[in-house]
């Protein structure tokens, strides 16, 4: 099964019901809430959440806690506004929350990782690991220690984060995260995807097992926003 997730952008909470509606219509069964996209995603207001879920009508609403731009390497002081950021957005009716922690060295902050996924879960939250994957000397060997931290899905280009290129150019380490994972983690496909790629990727997709995830974001745009046309362009790209 192929799940489309339309990444949203959340900073005035109007536009962000505008577009999570646009999106539930489109067929899209999945949203990541963000603002600031400008900088890659920071955490969005609660209140562009709340608004958010009150049209998306299903389980699918994941809101970004990221903090700061810049790196993904985060103090214990900014650890623990991130375990305030959850709480609230779980209060707000998120589904699951996107993030990504790793430690001064560039590698992945497994403490902090584990305890963030335990208190989500304890709220009720599924957990992505965004994009900070592809910063990792070998993410390959991370993905293992994801599976185990329990994080529920994985967010990747297949190309090292900051390089030029599209999921089409990560095809072969996306089909071996894809094959690694057997399964046990869901795998979300990101990298300037849109209905005219999505065959391609899908085609270029060695068989697996459970669901993998696209994910897009000016790919589900028109003129700078988030359609239900758009959306509904990438949604029939895939089933067909």
């Amino acid at each position: 099964m192929i799940c489309v997730e339309a990444c949203i952008s959340g900073d005035c909470p109007v536009a962000a019901a505008r577009y999570a509606e646009a999106a539930f219509k489109g067929g899209a069964q999945t949203i990541e809430l963000c603002a600031a996209m400008d900088q890659d995603g920071l955490t969005p207001p609660i209140e562009s959440v709340e608004a958010s879920r009150a049209v998306f009508n299903a389980p699918g609403l994941m809101a970004m806690i990221r903090p700061h731009g810049g790196d993904f390497c985060y103090s214990k002081e900014t650890q623990t506004q991130m375990a305030f950021e959850l709480d609230a957005m779980a209060q707000a009716g998120a589904d699951g929350v996107v993030f990504g922690m790793l430690n001064e060295a560039g590698e992945l902050d497994i403490r902090g990782t584990s305890a963030f996924v335990e208190r989500a879960r304890s709220l009720g939250l599924k957990t992505t690991f965004h994009r900070a994957f592809d910063t990792l000397n070998d993410p390959l060997a991370a993905l293992e220690t994801l599976v185990e931290a329990g994080v529920d899905r994985i967010l990747t280009s297949g190309i090292p984060w900051g390089r030029a290129g599209s999921a089409l150019d990560g095809i072969n380490q996306l089909n071996q995260v894809i094959q690694l994972s057997k399964g046990r983690i869901e795998i979300v496909i990101a990298g300037s995807v849109s209905s005219k790629n999505a065959p391609e990727i899908i085609e270029g997709l060695e068989p697996w097992t459970d669901r993998i995830g696209l994910h897009a974001y000016l790919g589900t745009q028109a003129k700078g926003e988030t359609t239900t046309e758009a959306v509904r362009s990438l949604v029939e790209s895939v089933a067909s």
